[in-house]
């Protein structure tokens, strides 16, 4: 019998949901595991510009329903008539938080296959945006988030998780087991028979941070400008989406340069001598991780930023402290810019080809 999938996500331009990169990856794995034709995607998209006010009792009659990730009532009529008929005989939901889904449609469908993907523990980083990022307006996420996972869990027949981390929380949260543990990966378009570029030591070291404009993100790398660049030998570059507004959360300084929304991050992967991650809160995997491991960069970086990776002294060292970076960063002594354990642990662990078997495997394949 030939299985056919229907893959259910969500584009949220709100940096607080992230997951883009490994929804794209879930997909795409689908589609190579149970072909192409066999998946459709459903993508529940978010309400752009202003609001009418119909719109805004929609919304808030929505939120009421406990609806995470832009779900509204038209987009689960979407869904269900699509399973109606489409002969679907799978469901992957890619976020926890539409774990309402799962309720709604298990009830209708009772025999068809239903997969959740726990991008993160949405209970556990929910709770991060509220209180770390103090965004308290927003504080009906935290039980709203916990609504939708326990629905996941209850309603799922399978879950899946980037880390054992989160198997842990979930198993802590919802008495819930994980049935697998996939780790973040991504496509291999690095070329890398470049010659060896030495690293010069008689000039600061050239570091790098990848990252969108968003608390999880800035409230690590404030920090570290303010508590350990002043004092380690090294410039930094920082880019990302949105990133030209740090500019305004920390004092001018020629030690470093910003740039926002570029066309390719090679070059900047490739002139730095090491990447360096002072990420302090969030959850799941850190995705930038994987690049830099892709492009063959060593890490400086907090347990955080390095959770779920399987790195030793040879591709990272694990900073908490501002001593910590300092030690890390001064004493930083590797001979070239490219790292070669790096980009051998990322095309064995993390490049997209090392997760198609765990794909095969949770589909039963």
């Amino acid at each position: 019998m030939t299985r056919k999938l229907l893959f259910i996500t969500f584009a949220n331009k709100q940096a607080y949901t992230g997951g883009g990169q490994g929804a794209q990856r879930n997909l795409k794995s689908l589609r190579i595991v149970l072909g192409e034709a066999n998946v459709t995607p459903y993508i529940i998209q978010p309400q752009e510009g202003p609001r009418s006010l119909g719109q805004k009792l929609r919304r808030l009659t929505g939120v009421l329903k406990g609806y995470l990730g832009a779900l509204n009532d038209e987009s689960l009529n979407d869904i269900m008539r699509l399973l109606d008929s489409g002969g679907y005989t799978d469901l992957f939901i890619d976020s926890s938080q539409l774990g309402l889904v799962a309720r709604i449609v298990r009830r209708r469908f009772p025999r068809l296959h239903i997969y959740t993907f726990f991008q993160n523990i949405e209970y556990d980083f929910m709770r991060s945006c509220v209180l770390e990022g103090r965004d308290y307006l927003h504080a009906f996420w935290i039980p709203m988030a916990r609504h939708n996972e326990r629905c996941a869990c209850k309603y799922s027949d399978k879950f899946a998780v980037f880390n054992q981390r989160d198997a842990t929380r979930l198993n802590e949260l919802y008495s819930c087991a994980a049935s697998a543990v996939i780790p973040i990966s991504m496509t291999d378009n690095y070329h890398d028979d470049a010659p060896l570029v030495d690293i010069d030591y008689s000039q600061p070291r050239e570091a790098l941070f990848v990252g969108s404009y968003f608390f999880g993100n800035t409230a690590g790398l404030r920090w570290f400008c303010d508590q350990v660049l002043p004092q380690a030998n090294m410039h930094l570059t920082i880019v990302g989406s949105g990133m030209q507004a740090f500019a305004h959360d920390i004092p001018s300084t020629e030690r470093i340069s910003i740039y926002s929304d570029v066309p390719d991050l090679t070059p900047y992967f490739e002139q730095a001598d090491f990447m360096v991650l002072p990420i302090t809160t969030g959850g799941g995997m850190k995705v930038k991780t994987a690049e830099g491991l892709k492009y063959g960069k060593y890490i400086i970086g907090t347990r955080e930023a390095l959770q779920g990776y399987e790195v030793d002294d040879t591709i990272a060292t694990v900073c908490q402290t501002k001593d910590d970076f300092l030690r890390a960063i001064n004493n930083f002594h590797q001979p070239y810019k490219f790292n070669a354990p790096s980009r051998e642990l990322f095309k064995r662990k993390y490049s997209f080809e090392a997760t198609i078997e765990q794909f095969k495997h949770l589909l039963q394949l």
